[in-house]
Order: C-alpha cells, then sequence, then structure tokens
C-alpha cells in the first residue's frame, strides 16, 4: 500500500476542538509520477492521527471510516485555486 500525507494539524490536548475540512484544499500538494494514480478507480482516503506524549511512545491511531473514490483519467494543465 502506498501512503501520502494530503493534510495534517496540531491540536493540543486541552482543546476541545471539532475539525471540519469540508471543501479545503489539500495542505500538500501531490503528483502522479506515472505509476499508476491517472484512472485509478480504487483510491481511499483513510484519517489516522498519533499522539505525542511529553515522554515515551509514540501512538498511532486510525479511524474504522474510509473514503474511496476514482482519480479522473485526465488531469488538469494547472493548479486549481
Amino acid at each position: 500500500m502506498n501512503q501520502v500525507v494530503i493534510w495534517d494539524k496540531i491540536v493540543l490536548r486541552d482543546d476541545n476542538t471539532v475539525i471540519n475540512i469540508k471543501g479545503a484544499h489539500p495542505k500538500y500538494y501531490f503528483w502522479d509520477d506515472g505509476n499508476g494514480l491517472k484512472g485509478n478507480k480504487n483510491v481511499t482516503l483513510v484519517l489516522s492521527w498519533n499522539v505525542i506524549p511529553n515522554a515515551g511512545y509514540l501512538s498511532f491511531f486510525g479511524s474504522p471510516d474510509t473514503h474511496s473514490f476514482s482519480f479522473p483519467a485526465e488531469y488538469t494543465a494547472s493548479r486549481l485555486s
């Protein structure tokens, strides 16, 4: 499985934060290097996060929910705004 980070945010422990990123653009742009994204009908987004303690083990968590979609057969020539 290939993975790429497209968005991140630091949320402090004492924050009572609700993360709503509807309509947000990716924080990190990525591109197809010719190895299978264009026209790929099986792309899945997975939400995962780390809990970084003051000291000790770095914990990794993931949501059981995913979102699948297809990449277009053709790309735009420039970055969308």
